[in-house]
């Protein structure tokens, strides 16, 4: 409150049983408002349950203040335990009610929050979830949230995309990711990710009120120029791919009772939820993307050439954690590896993330080279395009370091830009043009 500009208008509500308000409608910042804010805030006691039903209704009745945009602060430090405390039933409120499209900023305090619930209300309504740990200052995480609300300098942006002949069309491209673009505020970057099809140039339309005005900005990019120089774009596509299928089986998770449903681990063999898991085995072998869920692969004893046994080992870890576990330090770290992946800008070439103690996990026998990926088995490393046929299928061809043909290879590499697979440390198994090479100094 003390952060915005005078003319600005605001509301605060409090929560336990019941929900109360600080005024029946905004008001608009001055320094008598100030005053009551001050006085209204430090009269509240925490008491009773958790009604965050009502409260984040109450919140998007608000009438709208013209030329300011919409913004919830919601902050909670518990389990919704009052009312209607369905995981389901609070989603579906918010996306009926919410006629003022209010972005749902969500701050979770401490570790027993519904995580998966934050995670969803501040994707579904353009914003962001923060968490705020047992030792950390809510006031700063706040504050840093804050800060970045300045503006916004591009709200409700939206793409299109047209072919060489100036049509709109909707096949020149697939998968994009974010799929619902985020408002812009001073200092951001908007970066989308996607496929394309053909090599036909495209050009991409950004449309959204800008400073106040729509506006439409036109970017056009020759496909043509393509190069494995940029390999780390669709590493980086994979990566967020990965973590907005995870969350679907996250968010899947939730019943009418606001508690993980009672399955067996049939029910992700169900229909769509197997072709989930799936695409994130896949995807993960594919670009050597690991995450708590999929970190099996990287294990000496795993058998990646069985696809099968792969999506069980998956689908065993996400019914573990992304399904049964909504709250707890093990949600709360699933919360942070997912908004990292989701909004990654640069490749985690570590697979790092958080495990369900809130450690940093690296792991080192899987590594993403120019456009492919290896994992290691004993001194070898693996190209995953081979996972697939055989894990120890037997090489074609040897070839002996600073052999005639080991050079021809070099130079062809260096060609293509991928000369950085020969820099792995021991014995590469690698596909080449459908046959499988061994690289090896014959020691």
């Amino acid at each position: 409150i003390e952060g915005l500009d005078d003319g600005e208008a605001f509301n605060i509500f409090d929560y336990s049983s019941a929900v109360s308000s600080f005024a029946p409608a905004p008001v608009v910042k001055d320094r008598a408002t100030v005053l009551e804010a001050r006085a209204y805030l430090e009269s509240i006691r925490p008491a009773g349950g958790t009604n965050i039903h009502d409260a984040l209704l109450e919140a998007l009745r608000q009438p709208a203040t013209d030329s300011m945009l919409p913004i919830v602060l919601f902050l909670t430090d518990g389990l919704p335990t009052i009312g209607r405390t369905s995981e389901v039933e609070i989603r579906r409120m918010v996306e009926k009610s919410n006629a003022h499209e209010r972005r749902i900023f969500t701050f979770g305090v401490g570790n027993d929050v519904n995580v998966p619930l934050l995670d969803r209300l501040a994707d579904s309504t353009r914003a962001i979830a923060s968490y705020v740990l047992p030792d950390e200052d809510v006031e700063l995480k706040v504050a840093a949230v804050f800060k970045r609300l300045y503006g916004p300098v591009f709200s409700r942006p939206t793409i299109e995309t047209t072919d060489t002949s100036g049509d709109v069309s909707t096949r020149l491209v697939s998968e994009l990711i974010p799929s619902a673009l985020p408002d812009l505020f001073e200092g951001d970057q908007l970066i989308v990710l996607g496929q394309y099809r053909g090599t036909e140039p495209i050009t991409f339309g950004i449309s959204g009120s800008y400073l106040g005005e729509e506006r439409t900005f036109h970017f056009t990019f020759e496909l043509d120029s393509a190069t494995t120089q940029n390999a780390f774009v669709p590493r980086l596509w994979a990566s967020r791919r990965i973590a907005y299928l995870i969350d679907e089986i996250r968010q899947a998770g939730a019943e009418a009772t606001g508690r993980p449903p009672v399955v067996g681990a049939a029910w992700l063999d169900d229909g769509r939820y197997r072709e989930v898991v799936d695409e994130i085995v896949r995807l993960s072998t594919k670009f050597g993307i690991l995450t708590e869920y999929t970190a099996f692969l990287a294990t000496e004893g795993t058998n990646l050439a069985d696809f099968e046994e792969l999506v069980v080992g998956c689908r065993n870890q996400l019914e573990t954690k992304a399904v049964r576990t909504r709250s707890g330090i093990a949600a709360l770290n699933q919360g942070l590896n997912f908004n990292r992946q989701k909004a990654q800008t640069v490749l985690n070439y570590g697979n790092a993330f958080m495990d369900a103690r809130l450690n940093r996990i690296q792991i080192t026998t899987v590594q993403q080279m120019c456009d492919l990926a290896f994992f290691r088995r004993g001194n070898r490393w693996i190209d995953s395009r081979l996972l697939s046929v055989h894990e120890w299928i037997q090489p074609h061809q040897t070839l002996m370091i600073g052999s005639d043909e080991h050079r021809v290879l070099m130079r062809r590499f260096v060609r293509e830009g991928r000369q950085g697979v020969l820099s792995l440390s021991g014995e590469i198994l690698l596909e080449v043009d459908g046959r499988a090479i061994l690289v090896t100094d014959g020691c």
